[in-house]
């Protein structure tokens, strides 16, 4: 398993692009390393991907990111070259990462209206992101940030999403959220596409807006069919549907 890399190593890169006040970021994800920091004018997000996922997942990222696709995805402000890898310098936004249990929660308690506007930017983003021609995986709650003040919605973290329509499973089980997780994402050697993306909204549409759960009934049982057949075929004919509804 490889080292994160270490900000004493990185300090030269650092210099070379001004940043002051350099925090490390405790990640799970043993590949990559992120660091809060400060050019004094703005305070930015640092992602350090090592050279051998530069052409790969960095490269995912950055042409999801750095397109601006949609006003919900964090805005990708700059690439800086390091001899430890490619360092992606986001805006740091405000706001709570709405993995956490108590933060989620606390979305929940919002009025329903507050709700329906910021799943209405998620699903633009995503629908965005799909029609950009990539196929979007590992999106959950964790890749959310809400910004209770400003009422704002961000997305972000991109890595692990793939170029083209869709992919052949080669796990056990896909990454993400069980709890949002369709029937096709746990059994190797299944097809993944938009088909199971209409899935994983369906499902996060009803645990974070369960009070439109009988007036959007129809629209959510489609979208969650097991059989991938029954369901919507792409995104954006679900988010219309369920637009049109709430």
């Amino acid at each position: 398993m490889r080292e994160p890399a270490q900000a004493s190593s990185l300090l030269p890169c650092f210099a070379t692009y001004r940043l002051i006040n350099v925090t490390p970021i405790r990640k799970e994800s043993p590949e990559t390393s992120a660091w809060f920091a400060s050019t004094g004018e703005h305070d930015l997000f640092c992602k350090l991907y090592p050279h051998d996922y530069a052409e790969t997942r960095a490269a995912i990222e950055i042409a999801i990111a750095g397109a601006n696709l949609h006003p919900a995805i964090v805005p990708l402000r700059q690439i800086a070259a390091c001899p430890e890898g490619i360092l992606l310098l986001y805006d740091r936004v405000s706001g709570e990462n709405l993995g956490p249990m108590e933060a989620r929660g606390r979305f929940q308690a919002l009025l329903l209206d507050e709700r329906i506007r910021a799943v209405s930017a998620i699903f633009a983003a995503l629908t965005a992101i799909s029609e950009a021609g990539f196929m979007i995986v590992d999106w959950y709650e964790g890749n959310m940030i809400y910004d209770f003040a400003q009422k704002h919605i961000w997305l972000f973290d991109w890595e692990l999403c793939r170029k083209g329509d869709g992919f052949t499973l080669d796990m056990d089980s896909n990454y993400g959220s069980s709890r949002l997780m369709a029937p096709e994402e746990f059994i190797r050697g299944s097809w993944l596409d938009q088909q199971t993306l209409v899935f994983n909204l369906g499902r996060y549409a009803l645990l974070a807006l369960p009070e439109l759960a009988e007036r959007a009934a129809p629209i959510l049982a489609r979208a969650t069919y097991p059989a991938r057949s029954g369901r919507y075929h792409s995104i954006r004919e679900f988010t219309q549907a369920f637009t049109e509804v709430i």
